[in-house]
């Protein structure tokens, strides 16, 4: 490849990396919400377990999903299903793997309600805020290049 074209994919890449951080961001927050809602219940420190869950969870979106959401964002699509089964995939995974790191949890874990409730919540929730915040970020950007490209000839 050559310089100039690593280059170009390089700059265009640094334009998006706001609405990935955003979208890591978002998805973190809302994930740790929806899991101590659901599991741990409403209490006087929830505000407390959503940071400290945030952080673990943005650590595992960021090891798990960032790469994929970069790689899959070369063809972006808006609610895409495809893209849906896809996280899921990767989240039924990535959640198994922290469970085994974090608590040495033997691999019964995967015929639980709640693993397969967790996975599945993750990967919606970073769904859709790769649909919301990413996706049109990418289309308009790409609308534009194209028409820009179009009035250059």
């Amino acid at each position: 490849m050559e310089t100039w074209k690593l280059t170009e994919k390089l700059w265009g890449l640094s334009d998006k990396v706001p609405f990935y951080f955003f979208s890591l961001l978002f998805s973190s927050i809302s994930s740790s919400i929806m899991m101590i809602v659901c599991f741990l219940g409403l209490s006087w420190l929830t505000l407390l377990a959503i940071i400290m869950y945030s952080v673990f969870v943005f650590i595992s979106y960021l090891l798990f999903a960032m790469p994929l959401q970069i790689i899959l964002n070369i063809r972006p699509h808006k609610y895409s299903g495809l893209y849906l089964i896809i996280y899921t995939f990767v989240f039924f995974v990535a959640v198994l793997l922290v469970n085994i790191i974090i608590d040495n949890t033997p691999l019964y874990l995967i015929k639980t309600p709640t693993y397969c409730a967790l996975s599945i919540i993750f990967a919606v929730i970073y769904w859709l805020w790769d649909s919301v915040l990413l996706q049109k970020r990418v289309n308009a950007r790409d609308e534009k290049g194209a028409t820009f490209e179009a009035k250059e000839r």
